[in-house]
């Protein structure tokens, strides 16, 4: 063989190519990056004093050279919600730390800490988003057990909801809540948010974008008090910003129906996530067709649970000639099971308790029987969870159930919302 050929080459040539050679590359680069970025990498937890306990667990990642960590909002919710009872303290493989809280953002679930006597370099925010089909690295501490490296695709952002989430092909886990998300180059494009618990491999991020607004924000007191008004703040804007969004989604679907059974309905907007089924109850002679939608993503509060949050269910039953009473008699029962209302004990601090009425209203040529239930946020004025089931009693035949639940929203949405599904519904009474 002709010494002109490099050496390499003629390893190929008399042996064929190295087929384990990407994977050592690839297990090289990602042992670099663990031992590279370990130093900046934390464990949050919130505690009630406990050294050897804690409340919550996740994960953060430094992003300034003086002790600035990023994590989740879900994370230090706990202590958002009493910081008189809970601490923070940040964990790393250079020693404990008590954190601080800086700032927090209820829509991004994203907060910012600080932590005193760091000795590490911060990761680097990447300024481009990603490209579809990337892949990508992931940090955090899964239950408790140890820093681990999860490795991933970007698959770009999801195409539901109204809150941007990153879509990822990786088995994130419990407890890497608020660690970061890098790309190729070692940098930040995202951070940990939640997983798809029916999937092993399907996780969300929140885009390093919405770091920007954090990191600028000026620090927090952390009092109750103050906390309590920064998160009436938050979720006063979230519920405008939400609501003005969807009612201009709906006003851009126009006249657009869709059919469910022997009806036509409003046809949601693209931001809901839709599912449709049918059933036959033979015994009963009824059929039943059902079109259901909610939005993803929606964030939540400690203690309120989701908020800026709608769900919302349409039916049609159809009964065969001669068992309309039957059905009739049969809807009541079918109604309550889809209520959602529960009881609240008076003294509790977050809802009041539910407020219901129960009223026949005419909708064009539809008469309809509706209940409706509302608790107010005792701390957060103005603000309500809601369920609303509307049931048709027009014709013994064909009958037309709606139901709609919003989870902290004012009066204006609801009746904006109900309104335009009853407005839209029309019997045909053609049934599957």
């Amino acid at each position: 063989m002709s010494a002109l050929v490099p050496a390499a080459l003629a390893a190929v040539l008399l042996f064929g190519p190295d087929e384990q050679a990407p994977a050592r590359r690839s297990r090289a680069t990602n042992e670099g990056t663990y031992d590279r970025l370990k130093p900046s990498l934390f464990t949050i937890e919130v505690h009630s004093g406990n050294v050897n306990a804690k409340s919550t667990l996740g994960s953060a990642y430094l992003v300034s050279s003086d002790g600035r960590l990023v994590t989740n909002y879900h994370v230090v919710g706990t202590y958002v919600s009493d910081p008189e009872r809970y601490q923070l303290r940040a964990k790393s493989g250079g020693g404990e730390f008590p954190a601080r809280l800086l700032s927090f953002d209820l829509v991004n679930d994203l907060a910012l800490l600080q932590v005193e006597g760091v000795q590490a370099a911060p990761l680097r925010i990447a300024t481009r988003a990603p490209q579809p089909g990337s892949k990508v690295v992931a940090f955090g501490n899964p239950e408790g057990l140890g820093l681990s490296l999860v490795e991933g695709i970007f698959n770009g952002d999801a195409e539901k909801g109204l809150v941007d989430r990153m879509l990822l092909s990786m088995p994130l886990n419990s407890g890497m809540s608020g660690g970061p998300i890098l790309n190729g180059a070692g940098e930040v494009i995202g951070t940990n948010v939640a997983i798809e618990r029916e999937s092993n491999s399907l996780s969300f991020g929140v885009p390093a974008s919405k770091l920007r607004a954090l990191l600028a924000r000026p620090p927090l007191a952390t009092d109750k008090r103050s906390l309590r008004a920064e998160t009436r703040r938050q979720l006063a804007g979230l519920e405008r910003e939400t609501s003005e969004r969807l009612m201009r989604e709906f006003e851009k679907m126009g006249d657009a129906t869709v059919v469910v059974g022997g009806m036509h309905v409003p046809r949601p907007p693209a931001v809901f996530e839709c599912w449709d089924d049918s059933e036959l109850h033979r015994e009963e002679g009824i059929t039943k067709s059902q079109y259901s939608c909610n939005l993803q993503f929606t964030p939540q509060v400690e203690e309120l649970g989701e908020v800026a949050a709608v769900s919302l269910l349409l039916e049609h039953f159809g009964a065969q000639s001669g068992s309309g009473f039957g059905l009739f008699g049969w809807l009541p029962e079918h109604a309550r099971s889809h209520n959602q209302v529960v009881a609240i004990d008076p003294k509790s601090e977050s809802f009041s308790p539910p407020r219901c009425t129960a009223e026949r209203v005419r909708v064009g040529e539809i008469v309809w029987k509706i209940t409706s239930c509302a608790s107010a946020y005792v701390e957060h004025p103005g603000l309500f969870d809601f369920d609303l089931a509307a049931t048709s009693v027009s014709d013994p035949h064909d009958v037309v159930f709606v139901s709609l639940q919003l989870s902290g929203f004012r009066l204006e949405p609801l009746l904006s919302l109900s309104r335009r599904l009853l407005e839209g519904v029309r019997v045909t009474g053609k049934r599957p």
